[in-house]
């Protein structure tokens, strides 16, 4: 996500852009979100949220795809009242109590005491993904699928080309979005980047005669509505190393949220189950930065916000370079 956001960016800047694509596009944790951009309150959320309409009119003219993103509203629900005295203490969105609640989503469970409604989007990731380099190819960039940089020649505090299985690729500036995987890719270039994987778990629900009409939001985990009917659960945080297998006590604690969020839920059908790796930093931050290499910015890190923090990220990556000249 972040690599073909960086990519689209840098090709509207009449940048001649290269992207090395290691697997397919998507392949990874863009592919397997649940596709909810819901802000929080760290830093650089909202001002992200903000660049989506701009964006998506952008990349959907250009790449001639739809991303089907829309704004909805979602729930963050409090069962207890200290849960209830933390949300409302957030002034994040609007309080609504037991009965407002209720009214508002029916089908919500009966032990929540109160939630705040908030306005946040929804896309569908792999569609956003293959618009964003579809976009960026209308503005001649170059994408190589199934081809992972495999190391860099180096000249002196700077990086002459990146190896490839194919042959060297010259470039002015290298930018490694390689995700969970950035720190194994940055490494061929004598650079150390604090990041490692964390695995998210999700499945997909048929709900039957239950509607779900809001994203509800709760501990670390969601319920997506989607337009088809079905409904998403996710997303586990797991320190599974690169293991990107779904595993039956993940995927129970998903249905058991399910449950618990939505009762009706419990007569659902499991239509599928899948898993994907974030990257997550040391602190928790994400990495947007030059490195000791003079040509060379790290992009990862976005953790559980890679698709909502594209945006900017791909921003940031573009003044780096801007800046630098």
């Amino acid at each position: 996500m972040i690599g073909c956001a960086v990519a689209e960016r840098l090709s509207l800047d009449r940048h001649q852009v290269t992207l090395l694509e290691r697997d397919q596009l998507a392949a990874h944790a863009s592919g397997a979100a649940a596709g909810e951009l819901s802000p929080s309150s760290l830093p650089g959320d909202h001002e992200s949220l903000a660049m989506f309409p701009e964006v998506v009119a952008r990349v959907e003219k250009d790449s001639s795809m739809s991303v089907e993103y829309h704004v909805q509203q979602g729930m963050r629900p409090a069962f207890t009242e200290e849960e209830a005295a933390g949300l409302k203490a957030d002034k994040n969105g609007r309080w609504l109590d037991a009965v407002e609640c209720r009214e508002t989503e029916p089908a919500l469970s009966h032990e929540v005491v109160g939630a705040v409604l908030l306005e946040h989007a929804h896309l569908t990731p792999p569609r956003f993904v293959r618009a964003l380099a579809r976009a960026a190819t209308a503005r001649g960039a170059v994408i190589h699928e199934g081809t992972p940089a495999i190391g860099f020649q180096r000249d002196g505090q700077s990086i002459a080309s990146v190896q490839t299985p194919d042959g060297a690729i010259t470039s002015d500036w290298v930018v490694i979005a390689a995700g969970p995987w950035s720190r194994e890719v940055a490494s061929g270039a004598g650079v150390d980047v604090e990041v490692r994987p964390q695995r998210g778990q999700l499945a997909a629900l048929d709900p039957g005669a239950t509607v779900l009409k809001r994203s509800l939001f709760w501990s670390n985990g969601y319920l997506v509505p989607k337009g088809d009917g079905t409904v998403i659960a996710g997303g586990t945080e797991e320190d599974s190393g690169f293991d990107d297998r779904p595993t039956l006590d993940g995927i129970a604690s998903l249905l058991q949220l399910a449950r618990k969020l939505v009762p009706g839920l419990g007569a659902a059908s499991l239509l599928r189950v899948w898993a994907g790796l974030r990257p997550v930093t040391g602190d928790g931050k994400p990495i947007v930065a030059i490195t000791d290499v003079r040509n060379l910015i790290v992009a990862t890190g976005h953790h559980r916000k890679g698709i909502l923090l594209a945006p900017l990220a791909a921003v940031r990556v573009s003044e780096l370079i801007s800046r630098s000249r």
